[in-house]
């Protein structure tokens, strides 16, 4: 009867066992699956992608589809990689899960504000017959339509992108930040920069072109030499001049100019014109001479020293030479 009690006794520490190496094993298949194999696992691994600027494995995780027409240059290197510069305090979750498919939560900040983006999920395969993996639903990428009249390329988050007739789209990865640029020798455009976050989101950015400084020190330079042509001349009527100076009186010996306000004109460039030579254009600007004589009185022949503002304006064609080098034209 003892040997009888100490078999059952022996018998239930050992199921008692069998049960607890079972439950322990369904806990560590429950883990794994869920911190290994679940969905979160799929976001991670595409926000890390994202962030090495790794656009392949990007596209094939989340089972991205480019749409038709659209240019790939941001799905890949440089771009991709400054699209998540300013990426930071990313938090995963899953928001919803059944054996049909999970909706996965991604929050994160972009230079600075909040974001969030769900991303959806199915069940793709089973591992070692308990393991679940996962894969991305069929994601439509999100698109970025930049535009600039006159140019045939611009750079996109540091990386020159061809605009075929002035304009293009292009796919992209979310999330991230894009900015569109234009910067020539003479010809700058503002930067614009816009937050990518979702499969369905499409944008469109406009760049206007504006004269660089270079552009600007040039037309100065130009319109300086010009009205040194003018002030050179000793005379109360300049020829080819903006300016003159009516005077009935005798002059003694030469009347002699110079300029004390600068005329600073407006440069414009009308669309279809940044990067050629025709379409640019100069406002009319004010300006002010100052004229210094001395005027002899015929009767007595006394003297006195005069000197006078001019006030003119300066109306001017802006040009390019042969060279490309910049011309301005009364």
């Amino acid at each position: 009867m003892e040997r009888n009690d100490r078999v059952s006794r022996a018998l239930m520490v050992w199921l008692f066992m069998v049960l607890l190496a079972v439950a322990a094993a369904w806990v560590t298949i429950s883990l794994v699956n869920e911190y290994m194999y679940g969905p979160e696992t799929d976001v991670r691994s595409y926000f890390n992608h994202l962030e090495d600027g790794d656009g392949a494995r990007a596209l094939g995780a989340i089972n991205g589809q480019v749409p038709d027409g659209t240019d790939a240059t941001l799905l890949d290197g440089d771009a991709l990689k400054q699209a998540t510069e300013t990426l930071e305090d990313v938090r995963i979750s899953t928001i919803s899960q059944d054996s049909e498919g999970a909706v996965v939560r991604a929050e994160y900040t972009l230079a600075g504000e909040q974001h969030s983006t769900d991303y959806n999920l199915h069940p793709a395969q089973t591992q070692w017959g308990f393991f679940t993996v996962w894969a991305f639903d069929e994601t439509p990428l999100p698109t970025l339509t930049v535009s600039m009249p006159g140019v045939t390329s611009a750079d996109i988050n540091g990386t020159s992108a061809a605009l075929p007739g002035s304009q293009q789209e292009f796919a992209a990865l979310p999330p991230g930040i894009y900015t569109a640029s234009y910067n020539s020798e003479y010809v700058d455009a503002q930067p614009q920069s816009v937050a990518l976050t979702s499969a369905d989101q499409d944008e469109s950015v406009t760049l206007e072109p504006s004269a660089s400084q270079a552009m600007k020190d040039q037309v100065q330079q130009s319109i300086s030499a010009d009205l040194k042509t003018c002030t050179d001349q000793q005379s109360l009527y300049p020829s080819g001049c903006p300016f003159s100076y009516e005077f009935d009186g005798r002059v003694q010996g030469t009347p002699t100019w110079k300029i004390v306000e600068k005329p600073e004109p407006s440069i414009s460039v009308s669309a279809g014109s940044a990067d050629s030579s025709r379409g640019w254009s100069l406002s009319p600007a004010n300006g002010v001479a100052e004229v210094s004589f001395t005027s002899l009185d015929l009767y007595d022949g006394s003297t006195e020293e005069v000197t006078e503002r001019v006030p003119f304006t300066y109306d001017a064609e802006l040009g390019f030479d042969d060279a490309g080098a910049v011309t301005v034209s009364r």
